[in-house]
């Protein structure tokens, strides 16, 4: 399992599943008198506070966003600011995905089935517009790929070949515009 940041919690998506999010994910919608009352200091702290409530005082691991908008509402009305969290959405995440899941799925194919697959994953990742697309597991996907236990030079040549194409690809996508790539 990989260990969260102190700072982040996972929020249970409508469709299912889960992803980590910290204050500074998050992009707030309010209505009533908070309209452009707001100080972002102020709502930065609230919204941090209410973040170490869930993992502190519940010690909560994970929860929805209806759930944080309450909290955070009642947080901001207690500071006297008549405020209704409309909406809150998680934006600009960094959208994951390890390269050794994707070596390890491709079948009889093996190179050419995992660069089918590693390119449409990276328009999947893409079109949810985040802030940054990771590919992590570099060095083992290439072992694994090569049929390696121990770096060689073939080793170095697939490395290559992944790297430029996924940097081709990414340079090719129209919404790769306001988008980093980081490959570990």
């Amino acid at each position: 399992m990989i260990q969260l940041r102190e700072d982040c919690l996972m929020i249970q998506q409508p469709g299912g599943g889960s992803i980590p999010f910290s204050a500074e994910d998050l992009t707030l919608e309010f209505v009533g008198g908070a309209v452009g009352m707001i100080d972002q200091e102020i709502l930065h702290n609230a919204a941090m506070g209410v973040l170490h409530y869930f993992q502190e005082e519940l010690g909560r691991k994970s929860i929805t966003v209806g759930e944080f908008a309450q909290a955070l509402a009642k947080v901001l009305n207690g500071l006297g600011i008549i405020a209704e969290v409309t909406e809150v959405r998680i934006a600009d995440a960094v959208r994951v995905a390890d390269l050794r899941q994707l070596a390890a799925g491709s079948g009889k194919l093996g190179e050419l089935e995992f660069f089918t697959r590693l390119r449409q994953t990276l328009r999947d990742q893409l079109a949810e517009q985040p802030r940054a697309v990771e590919f992590r597991g570099l060095r083992g996907c290439v072992k694994q790929l090569v049929g390696r236990k121990h770096w060689c030079p073939a080793c170095d040549r697939m490395q290559s070949w992944i790297l430029e194409s996924l940097q081709g690809w990414f340079g090719q996508e129209p919404g790769a515009v306001n988008t980093s790539l980081v490959i570990r």
